[in-house]
C-alpha cells in the first residue's frame, strides 16, 4: 500500500502523457511523434480489476482480484538544429491471492536528433525495459505450478541512424546500425541458455512514383550471438518491396512483400527462408472513426527451455469510434500464429487477444474508463491451452 500511495504522489507530481504526442517501437527501434517547442507531460492510470484464471490452465481456474498503477512522463527539448526525447513508464501490479506474483514493469525509450543540413538527419536511440513473464506462460506454459512466481525478461537496443529526405521528398532513405540484447532477470542457471546478443543493419529506400505514392524497398540483416546456446546462433535475411501510400496523417497504406531467411550456424537447424509480407493499414473514413489494420511475419526466438526457433503470421486491428467528444470507444484484437520448430519436433500455437474499453473524458484533466479483456491460446500440446478474462474500471488523471 506505501508503494502505490508514492506512486501516485510521484505521477500526480508531473504532467500528462497526452494523445499528441504517440510513441511507435519494435524490438529494433523505436520513434515519437513530433509536436512543436520543449515539453514536459506526464500522467497515472490507475485500475482495479479481476481475471478469472490468472495461472492460464485449462482446468480448475483460478480467479483474483488485482490492483494497477501506471505512471508514464515524456520530455522533449528543441534547439534549432537538434531535438531530444524522452518516455519512461512504469506498472505495478499487486494481486489479492498471488502476492508472490506482484511486480514492477518498466520502459525508457530516448531519442535524439542531430540536423546536418535542409534533408538530412542523423539520431541516436536507445531503449531499456523490463517485462513480467506470468506464471502458466513462455518459460512455464502448460506448468504453472512448477515455479512460485513468474520470470522477467530484460530487452535493451542501442543504435544509430541516418535520414535523408522528408515526408514530401521526390527521395528518401534511412539507414541503421544497431545492437540489441535479451536476457532473463531469474533463474539464471536455467535460463543464461535464452540470453542473446545481436548487432543488426537496416536499410529503407522510398522513390515518389506518382502524387502521393511511394515505390519503397526494404533490406535488414541481423546477426545473433548466443554464449550459452551455440545451436541457435544465426543470421537473419529479409528484403522487402512494395507501395508507401499517403494521402493525409491519418489514411495511409504501407504494402511490402518479399522474403526472409534465417541461416544456422551449425546443422542442428536447416536454414529456413519463407516468403515475407509487413502491411500496414491507418484509415479515417469519417471523423469520428479511426482504423489501424496492421500484418506481417516474423522469425523470432521462442522462449522455451527446448531449443527451438519460431515462425510466425500476425494480424492487428485498432478501432476507436467517438460517440461524443467526451465519450470514446476503442477495440482492439491481435492473432499470432506459429509454428514452433524444435530440433526433433514442431508445434503449432496461435494466440489471440482482444480488449474493449469505454472511455468518459469527465475534466479536461480526469477521464473514467471500464474495460474488458480476453486472452485465449491454443496449441497442438493440449495441456499449453488456456483462456484468460479480465474486466477492470479506473482513472486517468492528466494534468
Amino acid at each position: 500500500m506505501r508503494l502505490i500511495l508514492l506512486l501516485i504522489a510521484f505521477s500526480c507530481s508531473c504532467h500528462v502523457f497526452s494523445d499528441t504526442v504517440s510513441v511507435n517501437r519494435d524490438h529494433l527501434n523505436g520513434d515519437f511523434s513530433f509536436s512543436e517547442g520543449n515539453l514536459l507531460q506526464g500522467s497515472v492510470k490507475a485500475d482495479l480489476g479481476q481475471i478469472d484464471n490468472f495461472l492460464r490452465t485449462e482446468t480448475s481456474k483460478q480467479n483474483t482480484s488485482y490492483v494497477q498503477i501506471s505512471p508514464e512522463l515524456f520530455i522533449q527539448t528543441q534547439g534549432e538544429e537538434s531535438l531530444f526525447q524522452i518516455k519512461a513508464t512504469l506498472d505495478y501490479l499487486a494481486f489479492e491471492k498471488f502476492s508472490s506474483d506482484d511486480h514492477v514493469d518498466f520502459s525508457v525509450l530516448s531519442k535524439v536528433h542531430f540536423k546536418l543540413a535542409e534533408s538530412q538527419k542523423l539520431f541516436v536511440t536507445g531503449f531499456i525495459g523490463d517485462d513480467y513473464e506470468y506464471r502458466g506462460t513462455g518459460l512455464s506454459l502448460g506448468e504453472p505450478s512448477s515455479i512460485d512466481e513468474g520470470d522477467t525478461k530484460r530487452n535493451e537496443f542501442f543504435n544509430v541512424g541516418y535520414l535523408y529526405g522528408h515526408q514530401d521528398s521526390l527521395a528518401r532513405a534511412k539507414i541503421l546500425l544497431g545492437y540489441r540484447d535479451f536476457s532473463y532477470q531469474t533463474r539464471a542457471s536455467l535460463t543464461s541458455q535464452l540470453s542473446y546478443s545481436s548487432n543488426y543493419l537496416q536499410a529503407d529506400f522510398d522513390y515518389l512514383i506518382t502524387g502521393k505514392t511511394y515505390f519503397s524497398t526494404k533490406v535488414q540483416l541481423e546477426d545473433f550471438n548466443y554464449q550459452a546456446n551455440v545451436d541457435l546462433e544465426r543470421k537473419q535475411y529479409l528484403a522487402l518491396a512494395g507501395v508507401k501510400w499517403h494521402s493525409s496523417e491519418l489514411t495511409q497504406l504501407h504494402l511490402l512483400m518479399g522474403y526472409e531467411k534465417a541461416v544456422f550456424n551449425n546443422e542442428t537447424f536447416a536454414n529456413k527462408a519463407r516468403f515475407a509480407w509487413q502491411i500496414n493499414l491507418l484509415w479515417n473514413p469519417i471523423e469520428r472513426i479511426r482504423i489501424n489494420f496492421g500484418s506481417g511475419s516474423q522469425i523470432s526466438d521462442s522462449f522455451k527451455i527446448a531449443k527451438s526457433i519460431n515462425f510466425s503470421d500476425y494480424y492487428s486491428v485498432d478501432l476507436t469510434y467517438d460517440f461524443t467528444d467526451r465519450i470514446a470507444l476503442n477495440m482492439s484484437g491481435k492473432m499470432i500464429k506459429e509454428d514452433v520448430v524444435e530440433v526433433d519436433n514442431e508445434i503449432e500455437e496461435e494466440h489471440f487477444e482482444t480488449t474493449v474499453r469505454l472511455q468518459y473524458h469527465w475534466r479536461e484533466w480526469l477521464s473514467i474508463f471500464t474495460q474488458f479483456s480476453y486472452d485465449n491460446f491454443d496449441s497442438t500440446v493440449v495441456i499449453n491451452n488456456y483462456d484468460v478474462q479480465a474486466a477492470s474500471v479506473g482513472v486517468v488523471v492528466t494534468f
